[in-house]
């Protein structure tokens, strides 16, 4: 039943697993996408052409899906990853919950959640996450 609802099913083992790579997944994706945000912003600010930043990055190791993602956002004015800050926040919570009930700690993480929880108290939560860009760009005015 799996495999017809979804385009890929991977078996994790314990109950619980697939919760928790899930978290971890989304914590990769969403510091990625928000870390490229505020790169394109910083150089922006820095006079730096998008467009120009976007071909230097992508034909290095920082390539990849996120990549095209946000570069569609902060060159082309197309958001196209349909995940919000909103969300992309709360799953961040629930990483930093589950890193705390390890007894460890995330400042990556933390930082990741203060600019989203930022870009959402700043109304911007149900934008998709490279649209957290704008919220870097008014930091850097």
């Amino acid at each position: 039943m799996l495999e017809e609802q979804g385009e890929n099913v991977f078996h994790l083992g314990a109950l619980g697993a697939g919760h928790t790579t899930k978290l971890i997944n989304n914590f990769m994706g969403m510091t990625t996408v928000t870390a490229m945000s505020q790169a394109f912003a910083v150089a922006d600010k820095a006079g730096v052409d998008r467009q120009q930043l976007f071909e230097i990055m992508s034909t290095g190791p920082s390539n990849s899906p996120f990549m095209q993602f946000c570069k569609n956002y902060a060159v082309d004015g197309v958001s196209d990853l349909g995940f919000s800050i909103a969300n992309a926040n709360k799953d961040l919570g629930y990483f930093l919950t589950m890193v705390e009930d390890l007894g460890s700690e995330s400042l990556i993480a933390q930082g990741t959640s203060t600019n989203l929880q930022a870009a959402v108290d700043a109304g911007m939560g149900n934008g998709n996450v490279p649209e957290i860009f704008d919220y870097f760009l008014k930091l850097t005015k």
